[in-house]
This record gives C-alpha cells, sequence and structure tokens, in this order.
C-alpha cells in the first residue's frame, strides 16, 4: 500500500514538472499616457490646443482621411470591433476618441480605458455609419444606457449595408455630402456595458440586420487580429462613478512631461556610450546602415499605406532624402550618373553630318511695283495709232518663259581670218608686239 501511495505521488509530481505551462503573451501592454506619447511621436506630433490641452496629430494621412475609415469591422465577443490598417492603430481607436482642431483637422484626444471602438451609431436598411464619441463622453462602472450622442452630420462615416463586413471601409465610402439626407430617417443609438471589467460595445447594429442585408452568416471572430488587447478598467486606474473616456488634462500633461524626460535620458545616456567608445572600436559605415534602414522602412506596406501615396512614389521620395544626408550615398549616385553617360557615349554610333548647305534663292510672292510714268508710257502707247511694223524677231520659247538654262539666241558668223603657215608666223621680238 505505501508503495503504490509513493508511486502515486512521484507520477503527480513529474506530470506537473512535465505538463506544458498556459501560454502567456509574449509582449507586455503598458496603458499609460506615457507610453502613448514614445509609441505615437514616431508616427505623427504632439501639439497643444485649447480647449483640448495635449493631442496628437497624425502625419502621412491620405487626403478625405477620417477616423476609423482605413480599415474593417469584425464581430467579436465585445461587438463590433475596429481593426485599423494603420500601422499606429492599435492605440488611439481603442483608447481615447477623436476631436476636429480647426488649425490642424483629425486629432487625438488621449485616453486609458479600452473599447472595442469609442463610437456612436446610426444606421438603416441601407446603411449604416458610425462617429467618434465627443471628448465630453463619458460611462458609469456598469457602462451607459443613456440617449445617443449627437454629433454633427460631417463626422459620419457610412457604407452601404451590403458592404459593411469583410471590406475595408476606405473602398465602399459613402460620399459625405449624402449625410444629411440619410441621418433624418437613421436609427441612432450610443450603448456601452461593462462585463468582466471590459468595456463592449452593444448597441451596434444588430447582427440580425447585417445577416439579412448582406446574406451572410456572421461568425464571431478572435481578437488575434488586434494589436492592443481588451484591458480591464482596473489597468486604465481610474476611480468614481463618472469614467471620462479622455484622461484628465493635468493627468495627460504629466504623463507626457515623464516621457519626454525619459527620452532626453535616453539620448544623453546614448551620447555618452557613443563619447566614451574608442574611435577604433566604433563601428564604420553607420551612415549608409541607417539610409538602408530608412529604405527599407519606406517600401513597407504599413509606411506606404500612413503615407497615402503610391509605394513607387515614398520610395523615390525617402532615396531623394538619402541623397540629401548622406555622404557616401551621393558618391555613389554621381559614380553611377557618371558611368551611365560614359557606356551611352560609347554604344552610341558616331554620325558624320555634312556641312555643306545648299541656298535655295527665295521666290518673292509679292507682285513688282509699278512707277507711275510706267503707267504712263502704257497709256500713251494704247492710244497712238498703230502701225504695220515687222515683226522682230523673238527669241527661242525657252527662254521667253525665263528659264535661266535656255539655249542662247543664234548670232551672226563673223569671217575668220586664213590660217598662217609656219614660216609667216611672226617671230621673235615682232611676235611679242604683235602679241
Amino acid at each position: 500500500m505505501r508503495k503504490n501511495l509513493l508511486a502515486a505521488i512521484l507520477f503527480a509530481v513529474v506530470f506537473t514538472v512535465l505538463a506544458p505551462r498556459p501560454a502567456c503573451a509574449s509582449v507586455s501592454w503598458s496603458v499609460s499616457i506615457s507610453y502613448f506619447h514614445e509609441s505615437l511621436t514616431p508616427y505623427g506630433r504632439w501639439v497643444v490646443s485649447e480647449p483640448y490641452g495635449e493631442v496628437w496629430i497624425p502625419s502621412g494621412i491620405a487626403s478625405g482621411w477620417d477616423p476609423y475609415w482605413d480599415g474593417e469591422w469584425i464581430w467579436t465577443d465585445y461587438g463590433w470591433t475596429w481593426v485599423s490598417y494603420d500601422p499606429w492603430g492599435d492605440i488611439p481607436y481603442h483608447y481615447g476618441t477623436w476631436v476636429w482642431v480647426d488649425a490642424y483637422g483629425w486629432a487625438w484626444e488621449p485616453g486609458t480605458v479600452w473599447a472595442p471602438a469609442w463610437v456612436t451609431w446610426a444606421w438603416t436598411d441601407d446603411y449604416i455609419g458610425w462617429a467618434p464619441v465627443p471628448s465630453t463622453f463619458f460611462i458609469t462602472a456598469s457602462g451607459y444606457f443613456g440617449p445617443p450622442v449627437v454629433v454633427a452630420p460631417t463626422r459620419f462615416v457610412f457604407v452601404p449595408a451590403t458592404q459593411f463586413v469583410g471590406v475595408n471601409v476606405s473602398t465602399v465610402r459613402v460620399p459625405q455630402t449624402q449625410n444629411a439626407m440619410i441621418l433624418p430617417r437613421a436609427q441612432k443609438a450610443t450603448r456601452f456595458t461593462v462585463s468582466g471589467g471590459v468595456v463592449r460595445a452593444t448597441a451596434a447594429p444588430p447582427r440580425s440586420l447585417v445577416e439579412r442585408v448582406s446574406g451572410k452568416r456572421l461568425a464571431s471572430a478572435g481578437i488575434g487580429k488586434l494589436k492592443a488587447p481588451p484591458t480591464p478598467l482596473a489597468a486604465a486606474h481610474v476611480s468614481g462613478r463618472r469614467i471620462p473616456v479622455v484622461a484628465p488634462a493635468r493627468e495627460r500633461s504629466a504623463g507626457i512631461a515623464r516621457a519626454k524626460a525619459n527620452t532626453r535620458e535616453m539620448k544623453a545616456a546614448g551620447a555618452a556610450r557613443v563619447a566614451a567608445t574608442p574611435a577604433s572600436e566604433k563601428p564604420r559605415g553607420t551612415r549608409m546602415a541607417r539610409e538602408t534602414r530608412v529604405r527599407q522602412r519606406a517600401g513597407s506596406a504599413a509606411h506606404v499605406r500612413a503615407a497615402g501615396r503610391p509605394r513607387q512614389d515614398v520610395v523615390h521620395r525617402t532615396h531623394g532624402m538619402a541623397l540629401r544626408h548622406g555622404t557616401m550615398t551621393r558618391r555613389n549616385e554621381a559614380a553611377r550618373r557618371a558611368r551611365v553617360r560614359r557606356e551611352a557615349s560609347r554604344s552610341t554610333p558616331a554620325r558624320r553630318v555634312s556641312r555643306r548647305v545648299e541656298h535655295t534663292p527665295r521666290v518673292s510672292a509679292r507682285p513688282a511695283r509699278v512707277s507711275r510714268q510706267q503707267v504712263r508710257h502704257e497709256r500713251a502707247a494704247m492710244s497712238a495709232p498703230r502701225i504695220n511694223r515687222a515683226p522682230a524677231p523673238q527669241p527661242s520659247s525657252r527662254r521667253m518663259h525665263g528659264n535661266p538654262h535656255g539655249a542662247p539666241p543664234a548670232q551672226a558668223a563673223q569671217p575668220q581670218p586664213p590660217p598662217r603657215s609656219a614660216a609667216q608666223a611672226p617671230k621673235g621680238k615682232e611676235k611679242k608686239e604683235r602679241g
């Protein structure tokens, strides 16, 4: 009996040691204003705008861009969840909200509370639309069950109901000029619930409506497409009965100041390490490696989508910037151009161009001027009595018609002296004088 008990205990210990451990997230997600500031700084700029305070402006966006525009909607256990195609979309579409600033356009106001999408909805049988909630929006510990949030019609993005799921919104968006005609007859709703400590969207267009108009059976998708996993309210460090969607201005300013201080400290530490490194140990070709990284990043699909321009234009523009800032690249480019010119000159056959120029006399179309004296002589000749005279010999017809190459008129033959003999030919001085 004791042996069986010891064997069971030993088996349990071995199973516990060798059993696979539960998978954990490979990337730790930090919910703080300072982390958001450091993550979004490479993709835009932070400005202070009244009355919102510290806001973030994205750079490289396409013309006509709007929030919740470049991406798609998926149905998850948290409701309709937005999946962004922007390289920075893991933060601004699930935390905080978007506001319109006249001096900059759309700007993101930071917050620390996660949601599938902070939007308000409007839909009909033909169209489905949404718009970011205002910065004054707030929820409670149980969610939001109030009336629909009212926003300007120009803030909405509408798509055909049949193309609401599985399609990039930017390719099927309805023109913004039709928003004013769709909104009056649309059903509106804004509702969020809190279940398991996580915010969920429950007032979106009903799942049955989307299945009916699209003719597709919607299955609940996982959240594997999301770069920002759902976080509970406890991770947002919020408390009280009213939980705003954006962080207070004082908290945002403090978080951004900490992020800037950390950035300065990191730069100072890096500069100190570089200064302390001997010249013999410093890596060579750092400038070239940096230019290579810049080109690789410019050619990535995420950077091209963020720029909103064709890939060829983005890569050429980045190549030009590298030429302006890189010494080795500039030399290589100059050498390449010289090599191309030499090869072109060698491959081009030599052509002999004749320098003879034949001048053709111009033919004037203007009639010759007739003087008054010639006109008087012609009139007098016409009025004079006619006298029959023998016709004068006319030159040949070719000469008369102005042909310069015509044969000259025949001339009367003149008598030639008879030829002299050799004895009669002048000699010596006589020949010279006669000559």
